[in-house]
């Protein structure tokens, strides 16, 4: 590892007890450079003095390193296949097993719009099909911020873009410039905070068991050295049931394809069936 990311890794473990290791080294790095740009240090070992001696700094550069961005509907590809084919799955199943309720995970979830954009397309397939199958999601994420921010459910124009027409119309309600989502889908999902890398759990104490239908994590692996993504997809094999989905990002897929204990559902698309 670098050098003076290893002065970094240091500093913020012994002042704030953040182990800064288990994230993939070209990541820190680019966090580590944005927030130099934003600070005006022209070298590492400045930003390293601005960051010892600027009380907030610590805190900044920690949300960098945990903010993630999210859309409604983010990737058309995933979705479409989760519409048409994923979605269709987990209800004939749990039909055909007399399940009660279809269980979701949003795993690294950021301000909510990857659950809200689930919990739109289940609720209107339990409607349109006349399915007497209920479903919770559960949506973590480390970010108090982003968790506060997905409990209300508020939302600009940029975040909703994706959504459909269709969808917008019957799920969301204007407020000024913004977008409210619609209370009954707010009361399907479950908001907490939770660490993937918790090593006493293997889901979020919300949810009780695990056992869940679908997981989904996009674009959070890669973040992470190589030992702490075998964790994190251990934990999600132990949590879902036999035959259940996990949904990564397509930058993700290479990193599950080599964990052996997933196959490939609905290539390209990062949708995977637990073996």
């Amino acid at each position: 590892m670098d050098k003076e990311i290893e002065k970094y890794i240091l500093f913020m473990q012994e002042r704030f007890a953040l182990d800064m290791s288990i994230f993939d080294e070209s990541f820190l790095e680019r966090t580590i450079t944005w927030r130099m740009q934003i600070t005006s240090c022209e070298s590492m070992n400045k930003y390293l003095s601005y960051l010892e001696k600027e009380a907030d700094e610590p805190q900044l550069l920690t949300d960098q390193l945990r903010n993630s961005h999210s859309e409604f509907f983010r990737n058309p590809l995933t979705f479409a296949f989760l519409e048409q084919s994923v979605i269709p799955k987990i209800f004939s199943e749990a039909v055909k097993n007399q399940v009660s309720e279809v269980r979701i995970w949003s795993a690294g979830c950021a301000s909510g719009q990857e659950a809200f954009s689930l919990a739109m397309l289940f609720d209107d397939y339990t409607i349109s099909r006349s399915v007497n199958v209920g479903f919770r999601i559960f949506a973590t994420d480390l970010s108090v911020k982003a968790i506060d921010l997905a409990k209300s459910g508020l939302f600009d124009f940029k975040s909703v873009k994706n959504t459909s027409l269709e969808l917008a119309q019957k799920y969301f309600h204007r407020r000024g410039e913004n977008y409210l989502v619609d209370q009954k889908i707010k009361e399907r999902i479950d908001f907490s905070l939770y660490d993937l890398l918790e090593m006493g759990s293997s889901s979020p104490p919300s949810s009780i068991y695990g056992d869940f239908d679908l997981i989904l994590c996009c674009n959070v692996l890669f973040y992470y050295q190589p030992e702490y993504q075998q964790m994190i997809l251990q934990k999600f094999f132990r949590s879902l049931k036999p035959g259940g989905f996990l949904i990564t990002g397509e930058a993700e897929t290479n990193i599950v394809s080599s964990f052996g204990a997933f196959r490939a559902h609905a290539e390209p698309a990062a949708i995977f069936v637990k073996k």
